[in-house]
């Protein structure tokens, strides 16, 4: 896949960015806990300021994916991050919200790890009412996440392209019918530019299957990329999870929400999201081999 090291440390406009998690390092060291970047601003991160995608629904929220142990390890950060309010205070009743108190950026803070039930969800305490899944958030992103330099020197861990994908895939799933368009938006945003994260000769060169094709179309064989590079960060069953939510998607004659909601051509779109369970459905195959 791409780079595992990416240098952002002349692009001004993540300053603020920087000094959130400038904020945030020694707390988490303190408590040996590992996190890292996720959500829309790993998407700015990673296609705007890398590779300069522009991806017109620009976002102010910092969203990170903390390992943990246990709920009181959760706790533990929480009290330690808010325990003064110099650096972090809570925002509004929900555990997981703080904000950045010098830059004034809402922190998202979602736990995984010992935490997760046996379906990869976490339930927050003490009424276990809200659930959030953590599919694709455990090993899956964290071991394909990048090192990011920012400003000033800071360093961090960005979830990786695939691994945003991946993440989303389960957003979309959970949320298409409350959040219409949204993350469908951004997963055609991914597989129409994929190629241009830096892959082109990478395909060439590693791929070369990808190009003996009959109607070949540039997008349609990142996406088939993109599906491979997911399907290395997942074992089987997780690929078949997946492929699961997506191939009714990818039918012409399917129910085609996400292609509806991301406002792609009918057509094009199912070709898509459908040379994506290709490209899912290749490493299985290789797998088996």
């Amino acid at each position: 896949m791409n780079d595992t090291s990416i240098d952002l440390s002349n692009k001004p406009d993540l300053k603020p960015l920087a000094a959130v998690v400038k904020a945030l390092q020694p707390v988490t060291t303190a408590l040996s806990l590992r996190f890292f970047l996720m959500g829309a601003a790993a998407r700015d991160l990673m296609l705007r300021h890398t590779y300069g995608i522009k991806t017109k629904r620009e976002t102010k929220d910092v969203d990170l994916a903390v390992m943990v142990e246990t709920w009181d390890d959760f706790a533990n950060l929480r009290q330690a991050l808010t325990v003064s309010g110099e650096f972090f205070a809570p925002s509004g009743p929900a555990l997981h919200k703080l904000r950045h108190a010098s830059t004034k950026l809402p922190l998202d803070i979602v736990p995984f790890g010992g935490i997760e039930r046996a379906d990869r969800t976490i339930a927050w305490p003490p009424t276990q009412d809200e659930v959030f899944d953590c599919f694709g958030a455990k090993e899956e992103a964290l071991a394909a996440s990048v090192e990011v330099l920012l400003p000033e020197g800071v360093k961090m861990l960005a979830a990786s392209i695939p691994a945003l994908v991946l993440l989303k895939i389960t957003a979309w799933r959970d949320r298409k019918l409350t959040h219409p368009g949204r993350d469908a938006f951004d997963l055609a945003l991914y597989m129409r530019n994929y190629m241009e994260c830096g892959n082109t000769d990478r395909a060439a060169t590693e791929h070369q299957d990808l190009y003996a094709v009959a109607d070949y179309d540039h997008e349609a064989t990142g996406s088939r990329l993109l599906g491979r590079d997911i399907a290395t960060l997942l074992d089987p069953e997780a690929v078949s999870r997946i492929l699961n939510i997506l191939f009714p998607e990818a039918e012409v004659d399917g129910v085609r929400l996400l292609v509806q909601q991301s406002s792609m051509e009918p057509g094009h779109g199912c070709r898509l999201v459908g040379t994506l369970c290709q490209g899912l459905a290749d490493r299985m195959e290789k797998a088996k081999k």
